[in-house]
């Protein structure tokens, strides 16, 4: 019997030439106009970002502000109009030929993604994907002023660990007993790496992903060392085209969605 292929997906920036919670944030406020006044109390959590004393996921806890007080069928319903409206439709075709193909082939095709499960699992599911992982966003009854996640910020090495079950026994033994050393950048052992799969991102932070396949896509990467590695291993660099042109452009865009002034 063949060993189990893959073909792993980041979203923000590797689907789709943005990223998606400030997509969807810029859904709700176009929506909600007066939800804009959540930028006080993201605002003031910036400098604590910069200062490292608040990480990744207390920013997005602080971030999704945005949705206060709205019930748990609203944010549902609207999560569901917000990737057939927002997010499909930018979707880079050359990606989801990527996605097609791989498909066809008979890989297991897995999106994994830090942005909320909650929306992330519609893109899956229209998209076609086998598995979706996300960040564990709660949504009760009523949205929090401070969002609450159940678990981990699904970012770097959380992303193995979140998809784990679904990979091969000889894999999942090799990982929990023996885990890399520093998992952010890891080095796995030959036999941890998955033959014939393939992992798409645009960020070094996926480098566990990257390095856990035995090809590795990258699209628009901007880091220099992350464009070292790809070129010393071969990796193919995707350059589809994007609303954007520089990295500039890219924040001028991202303010815009911050501030519910982006197009639907």
């Amino acid at each position: 019997m063949p060993s189990k292929r893959y073909a792993l997906f980041d979203l923000d920036y590797t689907l789709i030439p943005q990223d998606t919670l400030l997509l969807f944030c810029n859904y709700i406020l176009r929506r909600h106009r007066a939800r804009i006044l959540f930028i006080f109390v993201f605002a003031p959590i910036l400098p604590l970002v910069a200062l490292k004393l608040v990480g990744s996921k207390g920013l997005k806890r602080f971030f999704l502000s945005f949705l206060f007080g709205l019930r748990r069928e609203y944010i549902e319903s609207a999560a569901q109009d917000f990737v057939r409206r927002s997010v499909l439709p930018r979707i880079y075709p050359e990606i989801r030929a990527e996605v097609d193909r791989h498909r066809k082939e008979g890989r297991i095709t897995v999106l994994n993604t830090a942005s909320p499960f909650f929306y992330a699992k519609y893109i899956g599911e229209e998209l076609g994907f086998d598995h979706v992982y996300g960040t564990p966003v709660v949504l009760p009854d009523r949205f929090p002023l401070i969002g609450r996640i159940d678990g981990k910020n699904n970012k770097r090495y959380a992303k193995i660990e979140q998809m784990m079950d679904i990979l091969p026994s000889a894999v999942q033994i090799l990982l929990r007993t023996t885990p890399p050393h520093k998992p952010s950048r890891p080095n796995y052992p030959d036999a941890a790496v998955l033959v014939d799969s393939w992992s798409y991102s645009d960020s070094d932070a996926d480098l566990p992903m990257l390095r856990l396949t035995e090809h590795a896509r990258l699209v628009h990467p901007e880091k220099q060392s992350l464009i070292d590695e790809g070129r010393a291993k071969g990796w193919t660099v995707f350059h589809p085209i994007r609303p954007y042109h520089s990295r500039s452009g890219k924040i001028y865009h991202s303010i815009k969605q911050l501030l519910g002034l982006y197009p639907d």
